[in-house]
């Protein structure tokens, strides 16, 4: 034990002593941030994988028109942000075409979209809802990308460990079931530059060919003053491009599309091809519950830096995702020490909306920010919200996306709890203000 970890130890024994390092009554849902002092901790980006592209500029569309477009290969997501500015209602549409001289084979992961409304932070809590609930968290896929996963529970480690082989088994599998379908699909498929079969999940896109993906939003309507968002992720083998457009109701994707103009990107520059839709980040040093209350801010663009990217339709101009929007992210927070701590949702960029999951020792849960009302944040930094609490050392995993509408950058705190004393002549409480400043050597 260094000298450090015996002066942690010392004062969280001397606390539990005094009845003053254990949770008596129920913890508070809300806290006044000025009441305590916090201990920054900062996130460490370890890995940035897979590509995305962005459609959220122009953000307000008022005419038919190409809104986003840009090559995708690989793991690939699209995520669309818009609002319907046209008195009469409008749809999204998607189209994939390979411009290249290989066959490209394409699966389809998932689509989900939020119901479109006037109200922009419904749309932006139903999205980031359904995008935890619509996926699990998969370790094994991260370690298999490299990652070290700092974890020190060992049924988690065999858990990664038993993702990452049946990762690299399937993958063998998949490659070989390409070139079977790729094969077939020469073999019985006449020659043709549009596919006409648009139903199924997985598909080859041959050189020249088009395809509309996300066929359902095809009878979504958005109408006036409307926003509507949605993801839709899938993997190719070949580069494909990818545009996607704000459209008349009764204009077919295939052939209308291609037809359409394409918006210039807004003042806001939310649009374009990014490298790193799925991040992975370590909060570092780890938490000491014995040491004090610390805090966490995610989406600040420091430490957890905005991602940059290229807009193919805007001559490959450089852009900036503010605010890290359609990025999925997982930050992993080691703690110490045997006190008890709450865990606070802070939010300081304004009104926010939207989900979290944590995994940890009490499973894998779902924290709804805020439980009820629109919004937390609306034009203060002293709003918050009590997620959980937790009463031993682990190490907690949490997932997050950046909700549409809502704003950034958002804080988590860290706060022991420490029980309260009453005291009628303020003795008790200096004597344990000096004792703990001399094992701190203040």
């Amino acid at each position: 034990m260094n000298r450090i970890q015996w002066k942690q130890w010392l004062l969280g024994s001397i606390l539990t002593v005094l009845g003053l390092g254990t949770t008596y009554g129920q913890v508070p849902r809300t806290v006044n941030i000025d009441e305590y002092t916090f201990t920054p901790l900062e996130v460490k980006t370890v890995k940035e994988i897979d590509t995305l592209l962005l459609s959220d500029s122009p953000e307000y569309v008022k005419e038919p028109g190409i809104v986003a477009a840009g090559t995708l290969r690989g793991n690939s997501r699209i995520y669309f942000y818009h609002v319907n500015e046209r008195t009469e209602p409008m749809k999204v549409g998607i189209l994939l075409e390979n411009k290249g001289n290989v066959p490209a084979f394409v699966e389809i992961e998932r689509s989900i979209y939020a119901k479109p409304s006037p109200d922009y932070f419904k749309v932006g809590r139903e999205l980031s809802k359904k995008e935890l609930n619509s996926t699990a968290l998969d370790l094994g896929a991260w370690a298999n990308e490299g990652v070290t996963i700092p974890v020190r529970s060992k049924a988690v480690q065999q858990e990664i460990k038993k993702q990452k082989e049946n990762l690299a088994q399937s993958k063998k599998l998949k490659t070989k079931r390409i070139e079977e379908e790729i094969k077939k699909d020469a073999a019985s498929r006449t020659i043709s530059l549009v596919s006409q079969d648009t139903s199924g999940t997985e598909f080859v896109l041959r050189p020249g060919e088009v395809r509309p993906i996300f066929t359902e939003l095809e009878k979504v309507l958005i109408k006036k003053d409307d926003l509507f968002s949605g993801i839709i992720d899938f993997s190719t083998t070949e580069p494909v491009y990818a545009s996607v457009a704000v459209m008349e109701p009764k204009s077919t994707v295939t052939y209308g599309l291609p037809l359409l103009p394409i918006h210039p990107i807004d003042e806001v520059e939310l649009r374009g091809t990014y490298e790193g839709m799925r991040r992975f980040h370590v909060v570092e040093p780890q938490f000491n519950s014995e040491a004090g209350p610390a805090s966490f801010e995610i989406a600040n663009d420091r430490e957890d830096a905005f991602i940059s990217g290229v807009d193919e339709t805007s001559n490959n101009k450089l852009v900036k995702n503010k605010g890290n929007y359609g990025i999925s992210n997982v930050y992993v927070l080691r703690t110490e020490g045997n006190t008890p701590y709450a865990l606070y949702f802070n939010p300081l960029g304004g009104a926010f909306s939207g989900t979290f999951r944590i995994t940890s020792s009490k499973g894998v849960r779902t924290y709804d920010v805020p439980v009820k009302g629109p919004y937390l944040g609306h034009e203060t930094i002293y709003d918050t919200q009590l997620l959980d609490v937790f009463d031993r050392p682990e190490d907690l995993l949490l997932e997050y996306m950046s909700p549409g509408a809502s704003n950034l950058p958002v804080r988590f705190l860290l706060i022991p709890q420490i029980s309260e004393h009453e005291n009628t002549d303020g003795k008790t409480s200096q004597y344990i203000t000096n004792l703990v400043n001399k094992i701190l050597g203040k």
